[in-house]
């Protein structure tokens, strides 16, 4: 797989996620950043291609290269550590998706869980759509959710469900426990009632005005860690 651009090239350059085979660069290129690039690559034993601007074209595909790219395996999963998960459930097109793991990451969250299924055509996009977060985050893939959620339990996670019900409450009222389980769901189908029936709480983003639409699962992500990174920062 090739990967193109700096913010992306670097990201899974610093970042030990995946195994990195070449690097692909322009020869004439020799500016701050892009020596810093080589500088890694060659530190890390990596086969680094300088070429010229045809060549690159030749190879990395996009529009956008700017004129460095990797080829590299598919990302590797990550063990979690004991602070909060979000489980992104139901959120699938990788600029969207991508745009949520920019935010967790942006405020510090480290944990995320992803529906099970194949992302190795999407890695690209998802590295570039989140500004390189996908390969800074600690990922890991949720085949059997109802498992999932019973084994963090047992491991004390206090589980939310961003879910608007006659039972939700206001997210702005919330103290929130640490360690915590965030569940949130595309807009496709949202959260499974089997899901929802394991959540010790759910919460719903009350509106300044009489609008009557639901929040698309981005922006409401945008609501929900920027609350909790608050909460957190002043524990």
């Amino acid at each position: 797989m090739i990967i193109e651009g700096d913010i992306s090239t670097k990201a899974a350059l610093q970042n030990n996620k995946r195994d990195i085979f070449k690097l692909f660069i322009n020869k004439d290129k020799k500016t701050k950043d892009f020596n810093y690039i080589r500088k890694i690559a060659k530190t890390n034993n990596i086969e680094v291609l300088e070429l010229s601007s045809d060549e690159l074209n030749n190879i990395l595909t996009g529009k956008s290269h700017g004129g460095v790219g990797l080829e590299v395996s598919d990302r590797k999963l990550d063990e979690f550590d004991n602070s909060d998960i979000f489980f992104l459930d139901g959120i699938e097109d990788p600029f969207n998706l991508g745009y949520a793991l920019r935010t967790l990451y942006a405020f510090g969250f480290k944990n995320v869980l992803l529906n099970d299924r194949d992302y190795s055509n999407m890695q690209a996009q998802l590295l570039k759509s989140s500004a390189g977060a996908y390969d800074m985050l600690n990922i890991g893939i949720c085949k059997d959710p109802i498992l999932q959620i019973h084994e963090l339990k047992k491991k004390n996670y206090y589980t939310y469900a961003l879910f608007r019900s006659d039972k939700s409450k206001d997210i702005f009222n919330v103290s929130f426990k640490k360690p915590s389980l965030f569940i949130l769901g595309g807009e496709k189908r949202g959260i499974s009632s089997s899901i929802l029936e394991l959540c010790d709480e759910y919460l719903y983003i009350p509106y300044g005005s009489d609008f009557r639409n639901a929040l698309n699962a981005c922006a409401a992500l945008d609501v929900l860690s920027t609350l909790v990174y608050a909460q957190r920062k002043n524990d």
